[in-house]
């Protein structure tokens, strides 16, 4: 390990409230990563993050990890912060950590000294950048890192800022978004964003549904369904049939457009609604005087012979 690396793993922050840049710490993390092996420790002396995104993760890669564990032991170290005497919290690693709990081996860990701040923000940055999380999972950490970074403590405050900004971007103007901090706020959001190839509005309006989704429906996309699927899915408010298909999408590998086309034939057949008789006469006049009927002959004929009726039918003859 380099002397620059070993004193920013050996050594406090001069002040916790000041973050370091998030790509010098990812660098920082991959160096560590990769250095040589001097510490192995029981990997159940290492605590799960309290700011990990990932929920789930993919049973045959895990088995497929646990059998190399097995077979070879952990092979980079995984990066960790101390919290008490003698046990950790992980940084980045959790699944060669939970491979090797599997493996009953023991796990290599370097140690960096973070704050609560960044140790959040190296959690949710790493998991956007090398893990595929699932949509939910995705949204969850944007909003956390976003938390940070506009030094919010509320998802849901973050979420009215993203609104705001949407409704700037559509147009709508009012006296709170155009005060400086929400200049500031904006160019974090746009910042934050663009690092992840995100547009705001889309995230808005596809992303940000998602963590309000019925649980059952939640729970499949966690398992692979598609999440624009999901979301029509969601939109039928009849649990049962809301259900039914759901597992239709899921056993049979529903197109969307397949979907939306069982969506629309569970949606209520509403009678189209005519004009009021008052309406259509006025109506029907208004075309036949704008359409100059006579001036047509062959149409005047007829146009006459319907006037005749009509005249007769109010009693006029």
């Amino acid at each position: 390990m380099s002397n620059r690396l070993a004193r920013f793993a050996a050594t406090r922050e001069a002040s916790p409230e000041v973050s370091i840049d998030i790509a010098q710490l990812q660098s920082r993390i991959a160096e560590l990563e990769k250095a040589e092996i001097t510490q192995l420790v029981d990997p159940q002396l290492l605590d799960r993050s309290p700011y990990q995104p990932r929920k789930h993760f993919d049973p045959i890669k895990m088995a497929q990890l646990t059998a190399s564990v097995d077979a070879w032991g952990v092979l980079e170290n995984v990066i960790v912060r101390l919290v008490v005497a003698g046990r950790y919290e992980l940084v980045a690693g959790e699944r060669r950590q939970l491979a090797a709990i599997a493996a009953k081996r023991q796990v290599p860990i370097k140690v960096m000294d973070l704050s609560d701040r960044d140790a959040r923000r190296i959690a949710l940055a790493e998991n956007l950048n090398r893990v595929n999380l699932n949509p939910i999972e995705e949204t969850w950490a944007i909003l956390n890192l976003l938390a940070v970074d506009l030094e919010i403590d509320s998802t849901d405050e973050v979420k009215s800022v993203l609104y705001s900004l949407a409704n700037v971007a559509k147009g709508v103007k009012s006296r709170e978004n155009v005060s400086p901090k929400f200049n500031d706020q904006q160019t974090i959001v746009e910042r934050i964003l663009s690092e992840y190839g995100i547009k705001l509005l889309s995230f808005v309006k596809t992303k940000l549904p998602l963590i309000k989704l019925p649980d059952n429906v939640s729970d499949a996309i966690a398992a692979g369904l598609d999440h624009t699927k999901a979301l029509a899915i969601a939109k039928v408010s009849d649990t049962a049939a809301r259900d039914d298909l759901l597992r239709a999408a899921i056993e049979g590998g529903m197109p969307l457009t397949e979907i939306k086309k069982q969506i629309k034939s569970l949606q209520p057949q509403i009678e189209p609604q005519l004009p009021s008789p008052q309406l259509r006469v006025k109506n029907t006049i208004t075309r036949v005087v704008a359409a100059k009927v006579w001036e047509h002959p062959d149409k005047w004929l007829e146009v006459q012979s319907l006037l005749e009726r009509l005249e007769a039918l109010c009693g006029e003859k």
